[in-house]
């Protein structure tokens, strides 16, 4: 068709129906040039020029309004994905492509336990819903103890809790750093009225201060001590 006018022509007098040769044998018509195109040069050449020289895109985008690069230069213009995000963890829900907090009720999951225990359904994580949901938010302080918290709490723990995912052994250091704090809250078991359930709760937070701040303090200063006399 191309090189034979003969056939050209007849072609274009049998077949008016079609556009052109392309759509008769069920190919797609390759893109053409511009005229300000040299074929001889690579046309990535000037994509490159259109992406970082801000005159020429502007010259471009002034002469030719109705095209972009790609089609000026006849290629297809290649397709932008968007960035593939992570699934959020239990408790968050994926708002405008960042883990926001679900808000409920009893407040959202256990983020850093759901982590290390690697399931909702651990033993572990269901006391500590439990001790939240049965005890802490059944009385009216525990309630606004627990929406402090859970604002402090939530502003770093899913990044920890995907730490844990990524790294088996920062997992296991979690999970036994956890298991004191979970021994101390079976104390809250045995606490009933609304009294014992502020006081056993005040007496859990101080005992885990003591032992997460208050011991560790201690024995570094002590060790430090010690290092001082042996230095004399």
């Amino acid at each position: 068709y191309n090189n034979e006018p003969s056939y050209k022509k007849w072609f274009d007098a049998n077949f008016p129906e079609y556009s052109s040769i392309y759509q008769a044998v069920g190919l797609e018509e390759p893109k053409g040039i511009d005229p300000f195109v040299d074929p001889n040069i690579d046309p990535q050449y000037y994509i490159d020029r259109y992406n970082n020289e801000p005159s020429y895109k502007k010259w471009f985008d002034a002469n030719f309004p109705d095209m972009t690069i790609y089609d000026a230069v006849g290629l297809e213009e290649p397709e932008i994905k968007e960035p593939e995000i992570g699934q959020c963890g239990p408790g968050t829900d994926l708002v405008d492509g960042v883990c926001a907090i679900v808000d409920s009720p009893q407040g959202g999951g256990c983020l850093i336990a759901t982590a290390a225990y690697g399931s909702e359904m651990a033993p572990q994580v269901q006391f500590l819903r439990e001790i939240r949901d049965n005890k802490v938010m059944s009385t009216a302080a525990g309630t606004s103890f627990m929406t402090g918290f859970n604002q402090f709490y939530y502003s770093f723990s899913p990044t920890i809790a995907d730490m844990e995912r990524e790294n088996p052994v920062f997992k296991e250091m979690v999970k036994i750093g956890i298991t004191p704090m979970l021994t101390s809250l079976s104390i809250m078991s045995a606490a009933d009225s609304e009294q014992e359930i502020v006081g056993y709760g005040i007496g859990v937070i101080l005992m885990n201060i003591g032992m997460y701040f208050v011991a560790p303090a201690m024995l570094f200063f002590s060790i430090k001590k010690a290092k001082t006399r042996l230095s004399f």
